[in-house]
């Protein structure tokens, strides 16, 4: 008899959320082929937000936690499946046991998406704040938001050009924050 039979683990025959490590930028595939292939409960959170292009903007659907998803699974029965599938990098492990999601983090989080697993991001433009310009004859310049003229739908931007700086007036749809993700610091 094997030390597991004798001393299960407490996740040993429970449904429960674990927290899977996808490949970089593979949490979409992953997805579908545990859900399509193995028929489990995946939660990956998406977030929506529109981001400049050298075309104009788009918007852009991307991972809210990069690289990571939740999966409902029995462990021991289903653990190198999902590890073997395509996309997949592992289960997340500290100490030796697998990382086990309280229900309640999954339905918190599931509380805040709008279609089960998206939650859209608005474009809030602040005072102080650096924002690259995404229409006009300025576009692709990065600025310094002076002032937000909410009234006009307009905002005040500091431009550095020719060596000197002009405080110009924009429509706000014109700019959008200078960041990669919404989520993160920069």
């Amino acid at each position: 008899m094997s030390e597991q039979q004798t001393n299960p683990s407490p996740f040993w025959d429970e449904l429960l959320w674990y927290c899977v490590k996808t490949k970089p930028k593979q949490e979409g595939i992953a997805t579908r082929l545990l859900r399509a292939e193995l028929g489990l409960e995946v939660f990956c959170p998406k977030i929506r937000f529109k981001r400049a292009r050298s075309t104009g903007v788009a918007w852009v659907n991307e991972a809210m936690f990069p690289g990571y998803l939740f999966v409902r699974f029995v462990y021991p029965e289903l653990y190198r499946r999902i590890a073997a599938t395509s996309g997949v990098a592992k289960t997340l492990s500290f100490g030796g046991a697998p990382c086990v999601v309280e229900d309640s983090i999954v339905e918190d989080l599931r509380r805040h998406v709008a279609d089960g697993e998206t939650v859209e991001i608005s474009a809030e433009i602040r005072e102080g704040e650096e924002v690259k310009v995404v229409e006009g004859p300025f576009m692709g310049v990065k600025a310094l938001v002076t002032r937000v003229l909410p009234a006009r739908e307009r905002v005040a931007i500091l431009l550095s050009l020719l060596g000197q700086e002009r405080e110009i007036e924009v429509s706000s749809k014109a700019v959008l924050p200078d960041m990669r993700h919404p989520l993160s610091d920069g």
